[in-house]
């Protein structure tokens, strides 16, 4: 009879942290900062935007479409 409630705990456990993380990734990507939307006004996508980040930091990449088309500063990678 333990074991059973021991397994069925675990299983509970392991349902709910997959769960969790499956709804985690599907909020894994945020809103632009206006800073970055501002970067890319009266530009076109894939021109060339730089703006300063919340942080003060000075940030530079492309001007790319959110899901939703918003136009926005998308910083470069780096390699």
């Amino acid at each position: 009879m333990k074991r059973n409630l021991l397994g069925f705990m675990l299983l509970g456990m392991f349902i709910a942290s997959t769960s969790y993380a499956q709804e985690g990734a599907e909020h894994a990507h945020h809103t632009p900062s206006q800073a970055a939307i501002d970067a890319c006004s009266g530009k076109a996508e894939g021109d060339t935007c730089d703006y300063t980040n919340s942080k003060g930091e000075d940030k530079s990449g492309s001007c790319a479409n959110t899901d939703d088309q918003q136009l926005f500063c998308k910083r470069a990678r780096k390699n």
